[in-house]
């Protein structure tokens, strides 16, 4: 498979490369790839905890109040 970069992402793997991180262009693309699949496919017990808090919870208008309260809460 041949994949044709923009020069921005090209020197991106170059300088990864360079770094000695990675052995080749192949090696980073591949952890690319592995990373993209585990946000595409991976899902974060954290956030589906969250999704599921939402859905269960009582329909509260949202407004500059609630914002806070959710980052006040979210906040260690």
């Amino acid at each position: 498979m041949t994949v044709a970069l923009p020069p921005a992402l090209a020197q991106l793997v170059e300088r990864l490369v360079h770094t000695g991180r990675y052995a080749d262009e192949g090696e980073v693309i591949r952890e690319a790839l592995r990373v993209l699949e585990h946000q595409e496919f991976d899902e974060s017990p954290a956030l589906e905890a969250a999704l599921l808090e939402g859905v269960r919870s009582p329909h509260r208008p949202y407004d500059a109040t609630v914002l806070e309260a959710i980052r006040q809460s979210a906040r260690p």
